[in-house]
C-alpha cells in the first residue's frame, strides 16, 4: 500500500522539443515527478541551428489560488 507522501506524487511530461531525432540530446529531461503542492519551471536550450529542447528544470511550492509568490 503507498504511503501518503506517494499518493500525492503525480509525473508531468516535458514539452516536446522543436525537432524530431532519433537520438535527442543526453540532457534532455522527458518528466518530472511531483508532490501535489508543487509545480514546475522548465529550463530550455537552443543549440546553434536554433532547436530548442527541455534541458533542466526547477520546481516550486505551489501557490494558492489568489495569492502572490512573496
Amino acid at each position: 500500500m503507498p504511503t501518503s507522501s506517494q499518493q500525492f506524487k503525480r509525473t508531468v511530461a516535458a514539452p516536446a522539443p522543436s525537432f524530431a531525432s532519433a537520438m535527442p540530446p543526453a540532457n534532455r529531461v522527458f518528466s518530472v515527478d511531483l508532490q501535489a503542492d508543487e509545480d514546475v519551471e522548465w529550463i530550455t536550450t537552443s543549440t546553434a541551428d536554433g532547436m530548442t529542447y527541455v534541458s533542466g528544470y526547477t520546481i516550486t511550492k505551489r501557490q494558492p489560488p489568489g495569492e502572490t509568490p512573496a
